[in-house]
């Protein structure tokens, strides 16, 4: 697989915001370009996900 880095329509370069939707088969993981808002199905589903998310290590 290419590195998914640039949007196709505004062609940003750095990288992408990402999205989860509910499905029958799982969460639908998508992409959103932070500049133009474009929003991508890039066909991955998790199968296995926490009903609520679990806070991790904060970056600042």
């Amino acid at each position: 697989m290419a590195e998914i880095r640039r949007c196709i329509s505004c062609n940003y370069e750095r990288g992408f915001h990402i999205s989860f939707m509910a499905t029958e088969k799982g969460n639908k993981v998508g992409l959103i370009c932070p500049s133009c808002g474009q929003s991508f199905d890039i066909g991955w589903v998790l199968q296995e996900t926490f009903e609520k998310p679990l806070p991790g290590r904060k970056y600042v």
